[in-house]
C-alpha cells in the first residue's frame, strides 16, 4: 500500500462533507441543550416581585432555592415537574405539568386554582393531617370541607396510583435514577397493577367485591 500525505486522501468534496456533518452535529446538540433548559421557569419565578403581583409569592423560586431543596446540583424545574422550560407563555409553559393532586370526598380530583390557590404549608397540631388544606372557622383553622386527601404529584391522575410512566419521565431518565426506578417496577408494590387501579373498595371493582 502506498503511503503518501493527508493531502492524498482529501479533496474539496471530502471537506465539505465533513463541515456539513459537523455543522449538523453541532446544530443537533445545540438544540438538545437548548430544549433541556428551564431558563424561562426562573425568568419568571425567581422575580419575587411579578409572582407577588400574580397572587403566588408562594411560588417564588430560585436556581440556589431548587439545589438546595432537591439536593441536586445544576438540576432544572422540568426535570422533575415536566412541562415547558422553554416557553414564556404560562399556558404553553405549564401544559403537562405535574401538580399537587386534592382529592374530594367522593374520590374525584379537585381543582386546586378553584378549591385551595394557596400554598399548601403545616399547620395544626394534628401531624396526619397538617399538609391538609386549611381554611379559617370558628377562631380556629379546620380543614377544608372539600379536601380529603393531598396526594404527590407523581400519581395517576385516573386511579391516583403510582404511575410508572410519569416515573419514567422524571426520577426514571437516563441521566437520573434509571437503575432505582428498573429495580422498584420489580417489586410487588410496582407490579400490582391490578391494586394501581383500584379507586373505590367496592365499585366497580375493588378488593372487597
Amino acid at each position: 500500500m502506498k503511503v503518501g500525505t493527508i493531502s492524498n486522501y482529501i479533496n474539496k468534496k471530502t471537506v465539505v462533507i465533513f463541515l456539513i456533518q459537523l455543522i449538523l452535529v453541532i446544530t443537533l446538540l445545540g438544540y438538545q441543550a437548548w430544549r433541556n433548559s428551564s431558563v424561562e421557569c426562573l425568568k419568571c419565578h425567581s422575580d419575587k416581585e411579578k409572582m407577588a403581583k400574580l397572587n403566588y409569592p408562594q411560588f417564588y423560586v430560585t436556581q440556589e432555592m431548587i439545589e438546595n431543596e432537591a439536593k441536586h446540583p445544576n438540576v432544572k424545574c422540568h426535570e422533575c415537574h415536566l412541562g415547558n422550560g422553554r416557553s414564556n407563555d404560562p399556558d404553553k409553559a405549564h401544559k403537562g405539568m405535574l401538580r399537587v393532586l386534592l382529592v374530594g370526598h367522593n374520590g374525584q380530583m379537585l381543582n386546586r386554582k378553584n378549591i385551595y390557590p394557596y400554598a399548601l404549608l403545616p399547620s395544626g397540631d394534628d401531624k396526619i393531617r397538617e399538609m391538609l388544606p386549611k381554611i379559617k372557622g370558628n377562631g380556629a383553622l379546620e380543614p377544608h370541607p372539600e379536601v380529603r386527601n393531598v396526594l404527590w404529584h407523581d400519581r395517576n391522575i385516573e386511579t391516583f396510583n403510582f404511575d410508572p410512566d410519569i416515573a419514567k419521565k422524571t426520577c426514571g431518565k437516563a441521566e437520573c435514577h434509571p437503575e432505582e426506578l428498573k429495580q422498584f417496577n420489580t417489586t410487588i408494590m410496582a407490579t400490582n397493577f391490578r391494586q394501581r387501579t383500584m379507586r373505590t373498595w367496592l365499585e366497580p371493582y375493588g378488593p372487597q367485591n
